[in-house]
């Protein structure tokens, strides 16, 4: 990988954005000349935009990852095998070496949590301006002093390793290993920045960990609200985000703290769910990811839109929050007959209700009638059934049983899901 493109990227990376003209600009220049390269050199979008003029993109069917993943060997502009791409990350998956690659390009898998399990392809090229670019929003100093840069994750990458350098060096931590094992580590390492997911942060605090570091990243996961002020009070730094998935980086944030939208490399529509409340579906269209192109791609997450601009001035738009998945909603039956649908922001208010000394837990639909919620700390007494009563009240839903069950996740590979449904639709 060539670090000067690393650097190149790095310093053409805004730090913030004055107004949404400039956003806009960037945003229409760059998708009008990302568009015909597509079109020219995938055979699936070529098929699938037949019919439409390149300045109708924001009109293009919309795909979700079933359909790029079915299509993949046809949506791919290179020259690449990808049953033999997917073979290479399953045996990386098994060896926990991901420093194989299939010529210039590296390949790996998503963690699967949604049930459908994505394969990222990516260029040497999109790996350097990748690079670039995520130091550019996460460092929060300059490039030229010396970082030690710890990543607790699922999988490694070879992009780390490729622009490690004398004064920036990667420090990878397999969650496949056991927790106490990696936070022994990460101790003894004498780190500057730590990238985790939050979940392993938690675990982190409620083990009193003497860690200490300039700069902590929640990666990964979905951070939530309580994670943040837990993370934050007990380490005393502002805990910094990067919201990424398989198809992309999508967010990162300001030096306040804030998720912002990545649109300099992206745009991002909004398919609404509540647009009174904010909340919508992001369909991207990322304009930098050429070998896997990621073309008005509709992601199952919520999200829940800022309704005030940020105070740090980046005109890029501002998340209030990441609230889940689609398919992490409860699906209830009311007291007519129908089903309703509660997102898991309103599972996780009616929990919070239940007491002021709850520090984490975990809630599963197991039937249409029974949900399971697993509380820490164990033993809390007196546990208040309001906010649920409150919720069944206002959408009509027939109450279901509500169990309370020890908490048993441990921070491991797999993603914590605190809100989900086990059932099918």
């Amino acid at each position: 990988m060539s670090k000067l493109t690393t650097l190149i990227r790095y310093f053409r990376t805004p730090k913030r954005f004055k107004s949404r003209q400039k956003i806009t600009k960037l945003q229409e220049k760059a998708v009008e000349k990302h568009i015909k390269f597509v079109r020219h050199n995938s055979p699936f979008y070529r098929k699938l935009w037949d019919g439409y003029d390149d300045s109708q993109w924001r009109e293009f069917p919309i795909i979700e990852k079933s359909v790029m993943m079915e299509n993949l060997q046809e949506l791919i502009t290179v020259d690449l095998d990808v049953a033999q791409a997917k073979k290479l990350a399953q045996k990386a998956e098994k060896s926990r070496d991901f420093s194989s690659k299939i010529g210039p390009y590296s390949i790996g898998f998503s963690s699967g949590t949604s049930g459908f399990r994505g394969m990222h392809i990516v260029s040497e090229a999109e790996q350097a301006t990748w690079a670039g670019f995520m130091l550019a929003r996460g460092l929060g100093s300059s490039i030229f002093k010396k970082h030690r840069i710890g990543l607790v994750l699922r999988a490694n990458s070879n992009t780390y390793e490729s622009i490690g350098s004398s004064r920036i060096k990667f420090l990878f931590y397999d969650l496949m290993k056991p927790i106490d094992e990696l936070h022994k580590a990460i101790l003894n390492d004498n780190l500057d920045m730590l990238i985790c997911p939050p979940s392993v942060l938690s675990y982190f605090v409620d083990m009193d960990s003497k860690i200490t570091v300039k700069r902590l990243v929640s990666a990964a996961e979905v951070l939530e609200e309580t994670d943040r002020q837990k993370i934050e009070s007990h380490f005393g730094l502002t805990l910094h985000q990067f919201y990424s998935s398989t198809e992309g980086e999508i967010g990162a944030t300001c030096e306040l703290g804030k998720l912002h939208l990545n649109e300099d490399i992206m745009v991002v529509q909004k398919e609404w769910i509540d647009e009174e409340k904010g909340w919508y579906h992001p369909i991207i269209t990322d304009f930098r990811r050429k070998t896997q192109p990621i073309i008005r791609y509709r992601m199952n997450d919520i999200l829940v839109s800022s309704k005030t601009p940020c105070p740090c001035g980046d005109a890029r738009e501002l998340i209030h929050s990441v609230m889940g998945r689609s398919d992490d909603m409860f699906h209830l039956p009311t007291l007519d007959g129908t089903t309703e649908f509660v997102v898991p922001d309103l599972i996780r208010r009616a929990i919070m209700r239940m007491s002021d000394e709850i520090t984490d837990y975990i809630a599963v639909q197991k039937t249409t009638d029974k949900i399971e919620i697993q509380l820490k700390p164990e033993g809390l007494e007196n546990l208040s059934m309001v906010g649920f009563q409150d919720l069944w009240d206002s959408k009509g839903i027939k109450p279901p049983v509500v169990e309370i069950i020890p908490y048993t996740h441990v921070p491991s590979t797999t993603k914590l899901r605190r809100v989900f449904r086990e059932i099918a639709d």
